[in-house]
């Protein structure tokens, strides 16, 4: 029977190494740890354990003390974990059965990671009090001569993992739950700054080493510090295309460069590089310097979900941003291929990947969202529930929802408005009322739709007090503005906003109307239910002149399908009740 070693490397760490080793118990047959200079109880629970306990001082490096614990295993396998790390109960015995399969060398791992620190293991492990989606990790190998880490911050097996005809293989049965993740936590570690600092050290040995900018902007990004972010991505992808092999690549005409075993080790750092910059560029509009680093990276690197996903974010905001119907949809039909095809990378094998839920929960929310406004209202609304359901339950207790189930949340709202399920969505709005405008707006528009003037005016004067905040999804905006001209119609007031409506409202205004149509139009669901009522609206309170104006030549121009429906919702009212 194959022998397994635990690996880790500790510092301080009394509070949690030792729920971490009874996770393991009689699984493997020994633990070795390196201890970095605790001032704690930290050996002392280690050895009552039963594990060989090696010291060495720290100096900057964490590569150096995780190849000294390999090294001193006997093991035929290695498990590396961290101390605020846990195998799940399930974990256990599908280990064992991954290891007797004996047909791979390197093993990824999922790690969920736990929303709170008294979360129960097996609750984060299947979705409950989890943070994102679960993420798959190397951390089980076959002991080699040559296994070992490099890098003195985010350390890794890159190089020996990607060596030729080295296997590697998906183990999802085997869960890790990681208790470090909790914010209050990570904070107090400032694992971020300690990060950064290594990384800058590292910069200067290293000035043309592109994998370090990488792992730099990754940094700042998650700090929150984007303009240090840009400064390294841009240096860093200076440096990439100065390269060499990079220039020879690209110069290739008609072909993309060879993808040897070999060759997927530089992919990596040109991923994490080119994740980071196009992450940037989306998030500041420049859709073109986005466009362009996409291209690059998909020249240099194999087919990956991060890329998928980031040329659907790419395509969403063109989308927004389109003042033709057309391109508009045209955008988001290339969104949507762009998040499909990243779904489609979830049982994948990559070594790594840089955006969180590229291949799950936060790609299938974004797909919901284009099927939302493609007008596929049914399809948008399994997607919406398919992504809740991938997440789990939520517990709001002591923390909030991840920004992705909130979106989620919203979406499926919204998708029961559009499909008329307006019981269902009034009740769960209640859940989505906080500091953002999405769910006073989503209120505004069920209130609507439900025949409910005073309860939207309410709805929506709140959304009014909120909106500087910013919207969760960027397209509610349009939302927002469709329920403030729908208010003001119906209560007879003028009103002035983009979109279809606004478009509306000039038109009955019998104000000048635009040359084109706008972007959206009747196609909209939700549009058309709130411009169907408004006609009902009209005629119920015998004013003719506005439903006049929406069947004229001119309205037909600017907003296509505007008179046939028009003309439906008065020959329904002209029918006589049976």
């Amino acid at each position: 029977m194959a022998t397994l070693c635990l690996t880790m490397i500790v510092r301080d760490e009394e509070a949690m190494l030792g729920g971490c080793l009874a996770s393991v118990a009689g699984i493997v047959d020994e633990v070795v740890v390196v201890d970095t200079g605790s001032r704690d109880g930290t050996m002392a629970i280690a050895r009552a354990a039963g594990a060989t306990v090696l010291e060495e001082p720290w100096q900057d490096d964490f590569s150096a003390p995780r190849n000294r614990a390999i090294a001193a295993s006997r093991a035929d396998w290695v498990l590396v974990l961290d101390a605020d790390e846990r195998l799940t109960d399930g974990a256990r015995s599908a280990l064992r059965r991954a290891l007797d399969a004996d047909d791979f060398d390197c093993g990824m791992l999922p790690l969920a990671h736990a929303s709170r620190l008294d979360a129960a293991i097996e609750d984060v492990a299947r979705g409950v009090d989890r943070i994102g989606d679960a993420v798959h990790l190397p951390r089980l190998f076959r002991r080699t001569p040559d296994l070992r880490y490099t890098g003195i911050v985010h350390e890794n097996v890159g190089a020996w993992q990607t060596a030729a005809g080295r296997r590697t293989k998906l183990l999802p049965e085997v869960q890790v739950v990681h208790l470090g993740a909790v914010p209050d936590l990570r904070q107090r570690r400032a694992k971020g700054l300690r990060n950064v600092r290594l990384l800058e050290r590292a910069r200067e040995l290293h000035p043309d080493d592109v994998t370090v900018y990488g792992y730099l902007a990754h940094e700042f990004l998650e700090a929150g510090e984007r303009d240090k972010a840009r400064e390294a991505a841009d240096r860093g992808w200076t440096v990439l295309l100065e390269s060499a092999s990079v220039r020879e690549s690209l110069d290739t005409r008609g072909a993309a460069p060879a993808r040897s075993d070999t060759a997927r080790l530089v992919e990596v750092p040109v991923l994490r590089l080119a994740t980071a910059r196009a992450w940037l560029d989306v998030g500041a509009g420049d859709l073109a310097r986005a466009r362009e680093t996409l291209a690059v990276a998909g020249r240099l690197v194999r087919e990956h979900p991060d890329l998928f996903f980031l040329s659907g974010c790419a395509a969403e905001m063109e989308a927004l941003r389109a003042d033709r119907a057309d391109l508009r949809r045209d955008a988001l039909g290339r969104a949507l291929d762009g998040y499909e095809r990243a779904l489609g990378c979830a049982a994948g094998v990559y070594l790594q990947r840089f955006i969180e839920g590229s291949s799950g929960s936060v790609a299938e929310v974004r797909r919901a969202t284009m099927l939302l406004l493609l007008g596929r209202a049914d399809e948008a609304l399994a997607a919406f529930d398919g992504a809740l359901a991938a997440q789990g339950s939520d517990s709001t207790k002591e923390v909030a929802p991840t920004t992705s189930r909130r979106e989620a949340q919203l979406g499926r709202i919204e998708a029961l408005i559009a499909v008329g399920d307006l019981r269902r969505a009034l009740a769960e709005v209640q859940g989505v009322l906080d500091d953002r405008p999405d769910g006073w707006t989503l209120a505004a528009l069920a209130a609507e739709a439900a025949g409910g003037l005073d309860a939207m005016a309410q709805w929506i004067a709140k959304a009014q007090q909120v909106v500087d905040a910013g919207f969760v999804a960027p397209h509610r905006r349009e939302r927002y503005h469709d329920a403030l001209v729908a208010l003001a119609l119906q209560l007879g007031k003028p009103a002035t906003a983009p979109g279809p409506l606004g478009t509306v409202a000039r038109i009955v205004a019998g104000d000048a109307v635009p040359t084109d149509p706008p972007a959206r139009g009747l196609e909209d669901p939700l549009v058309r239910g709130m411009v169907r009522r408004l006609v009902r609206h009209w005629l119920g309170k015998g004013l003719v002149t506005p439903v006049e104006r929406l069947v004229e030549a001119r309205a037909a121009r600017v907003l296509p399908g505007i008179v046939e429906l028009t003309t439906s919702v008065v020959d329904e009212l002209s029918r006589p009740a049976r």
